[in-house]
């Protein structure tokens, strides 16, 4: 099964980059989120002291307190990714577009009535109440690689695999990685020394393609309230949602030595991951002087439950040499449910404004990867559990994300701009090179009761991709950098 290899692997590799164990990879995938809502706010980034926008529903509640209006709005974004790939000493690139609806929320300003007589502007103002969609991740990856490889091939993954756990082929059960192997020519069983080796050679070309597809996204019910116009607190419930999608083909062709003839093998994964979850935000804004403002917010881990679906096909085709020329295709399926806990988030942020003419905004995050935590669905903690938690320890660490922004307005237009940085998540990796990188930069345009708003986001980060792991031996890994460039648009309405 998936599990017992994904536990083989674990226990006789030290797999880098993206890949530890397969779950304790999606566990941080899906930890990982993207700030800002709306185009303004993607433009510039820092938006945790500022409020007053309908992004605040997801992110500081506190800022719907300063609403004075009720207001609308939603936001379409495409979505380009791509992907250089260096593997082998070759270069590869891979691209992919969306286009999706990533913001759509609403506020009610509602205003404290007063008796007559008494100070508008002290005590309890307004309290206002907000709903919202916020697409938190989008998963729009085309990873491809391609290399000739004159150290070795799966099949010394898939001998390794066998070796470690099975004797000889009598024992290997069907289904599992290592039959499929064996049943395709690829490893053969040494009785002499009890083990299995591979039957094919070195200098194979090897090429992979990892297309994803999907999102996370989230329903936000917030509340905030106007304290005197100086001290703003909110709070909100979110209704997350995972939908991600995997398709990855693994090739190889070479020389079978035992078989004295080519071959074309093709494994192919697929994963089907849906789960959905809960949080909770609280946050607050104080307002010391009118220039400045100072927020904090904390978001509780999201709670998920999930269903995946995994499913692997092996099948090798020899040449035309072998009388017996064949195409062995063997597929399995397997499902699994589990539960997963996210980090705990510390949010921090300063704004510092220019009478009306805009503002600097700066903002910090805290979060604990290592806080990741797996359970079962059936309260019955097994070893695929038991063993990504451990990889989950020994793997990440806590992070620290930096965010600085700026909007300045001339008449009815405003220029952002903004920069950031995602602390790199990983323990035992280079943090400058595993880390994110955000530009950003948008205009707005305000007449009447409506606004338009663009903004454009280019994120630029790296990831490690082995095709396979091998202990001992030389693991072949393909140097990825990884673009995206986004574009958002927003039109909403106050009224």
């Amino acid at each position: 099964m998936r599990f017992r290899v994904l536990l083989s692997m674990v226990a006789i590799v030290a797999a880098t980059g993206e890949l530890h164990a397969q779950y304790s990879g999606d566990a941080l995938r899906f930890s990982q989120s993207q700030s800002g809502a709306n185009a303004r706010f993607k433009a510039i980034g820092a938006q945790t002291g500022i409020g007053g926008d309908l992004s605040s529903i997801g992110a500081n509640p506190a800022g719907l307190g300063l609403f004075t209006r009720s207001e609308f709005s939603f936001t379409p974004e495409f979505n380009s990714y791509n992907s250089e790939a260096e593997y082998l000493g070759q270069l590869t690139s891979g691209k992919k577009d969306q286009m999706s609806l990533g913001h759509a929320a609403v506020v009610w300003h509602s205003k404290v009535s007063k008796p007559k007589g008494a100070k508008l502007d002290e005590g309890w103002i307004s309290f206002n109440f907000g709903l919202g969609y916020n697409r938190t991740k989008a998963y729009t990856d085309n990873i491809l690689f391609t290399g000739t490889n004159p150290t070795n091939s799966i099949a010394d993954y898939y001998s390794q695999l066998a070796t470690v756990n099975y004797g000889a082929p009598s024992t290997l059960p069907a289904g599992t990685l290592e039959r499929m192997a064996y049943d395709n020519y690829l490893i053969a069983y040494d009785s002499a020394n009890g083990d299995y080796f591979p039957e094919t050679d070195v200098n194979n070309v090897q090429t992979k393609n990892d297309i994803r597809s999907g999102s996370q996204s989230e329903f936000n019910f917030a509340f905030g309230a106007n304290y005197s116009n100086q001290f703003y607190i909110g709070a909100s419930i979110g209704i997350s949602n995972i939908n991600y999608t995997s398709a990855a083909n693994y090739k190889e062709r070479g020389f079978n030595v035992t078989e004295n003839n080519d071959y074309d093998l093709s494994y192919r994964q697929s994963q089907i991951t849906k789960g959905s979850g809960v949080n909770a935000k609280l946050g607050v804004i104080y307002r010391p002087i009118p220039a400045i403002r100072i927020g904090a917010a904390i978001e509780s881990p999201t709670w998920y439950t999930i269903d995946d679906t995994y499913s692997e096909v092996l099948d090798t085709k020899y040449g035309k040499n072998r009388v017996d020329s064949q195409f062995l295709n063997q597929e399995e399926y397997y499902d699994f449910s589990y539960k997963l806990r996210t980090p705990l988030k510390f949010s921090g942020g300063m704004g510092i404004f220019f009478n009306k003419q805009g503002f600097i905004s700066a903002d910090i995050d805290y979060l604990d990867y290592s806080g990741i935590s797996f359970s079962s669905a059936d309260n019955n903690p097994g070893d695929v559990i038991l063993d990504n938690n451990r990889a989950v320890l020994n793997n990440y660490k806590s992070a620290i994300n930096y965010r600085i922004g700026t909007e300045y307005k001339i008449e009815k237009f405003m220029l952002r701009a903004g920069y950031g940085i995602q602390g790199s998540p990983y323990k035992n990796l280079d943090k400058e090179r595993f880390k994110t990188t955000v530009y950003s930069g948008g205009l707005g345009y305000r007449f009447n009761s409506y606004y338009v708003d663009m903004a454009y986001q280019n994120m630029v980060y790296n990831s490690d991709i082995k095709p396979y792991t091998l202990n001992p031996g030389v693991t072949p890994a393909a140097l990825i950098k990884n673009n995206r460039n986004n574009i958002f648009l927003t039109v909403g309405k106050r009224f």
